[in-house]
């Protein structure tokens, strides 16, 4: 089983490929094109969950399919894949120059996908695990999907977890409730109010149902962020 993120701007094609591979035990995370930009910036954070493999199709009209390989190269730090259609030959040696540790002629059948992948891992460590980001008394270990105040277990839900993982990784920053949507509900589909919700139920269960707040700040109109309200407290990663 590995840890895959599949970039395309093709939806139909990202789903059936991501439902095919989860026949094989991988779980994918499919994202399209033009999302790309967020992904290098996520893969920047050290609470980020990096993926085990990176398989992207870079190449439309508009983009510099090229140049976003290699900066997906370096950013992501894991095997990088091009899996496209339809790429002349000296396009391939140009992404296997630049970085990318292979090339699948798409579309592939899951199967080979599967071959491909569990190939790499043969040859390339799996992923280090994120590290645990820490504001104030609060501690999100992604890696083992854990919350704890002061010390004390947090019991969480799976959704809550997701909500404070996405925040732990730019402490200090305001993220957009846009953003969280994307994140936690595939596609966006989680909406506004739901965000709010979980913000109010996490409040609670950190002991700070009502003003003042501690750690979850809203930010009318623009998003949360995740810090501590005594500006003494310095937040840091561990």
């Amino acid at each position: 089983m590995a840890n895959l993120l599949l970039i395309d701007e093709d939806s139909a094609y990202r789903r059936a490929l991501a439902s095919g591979l989860a026949q094989y035990g991988h779980v994918v995370s499919d994202v399209s094109l033009h999302a790309a930009g967020r992904v290098l910036a996520d893969l920047t954070c050290h609470t980020h969950q990096r993926p085990d493999v990176v398989l992207i199709d870079p190449f439309l009209p508009t983009v510099d399919g090229l140049l976003l390989l290699r900066l997906m190269c370096l950013g992501s730090r894991r095997p990088v894949m091009l899996h496209t259609a339809d790429c002349p030959e000296e396009q391939v040696l140009q992404a296997l120059r630049g970085g990318a540790d292979g090339y699948l002629p798409k579309p592939a059948q899951p199967a080979v996908v599967d071959a491909k992948v569990g190939a790499l891992l043969r040859r390339v460590p799996a992923a280090p695990p994120p590290a645990p980001c820490v504001v104030g008394a609060l501690r999100v270990d992604v890696a083992e999907r854990r919350v704890s105040l002061h010390g004390v277990p947090v019991a969480v839900t799976r959704s809550e977890f997701d909500l404070l993982a996405c925040l732990a990784e730019h402490p200090g920053r305001v993220v957009s409730r846009t953003v969280l949507r994307t994140r936690l509900g595939r596609g966006g589909t989680t909406s506004i109010n739901g965000i709010d919700v979980l913000v109010h139920r996490l409040r609670a269960k950190l002991g700070e149902p009502a003003a003042p707040v501690r750690y979850l700040h809203t930010v009318r109109g623009k998003g949360v962020s995740l810090h501590a309200a005594d500006r003494g407290v310095q937040h840091h990663r561990m």
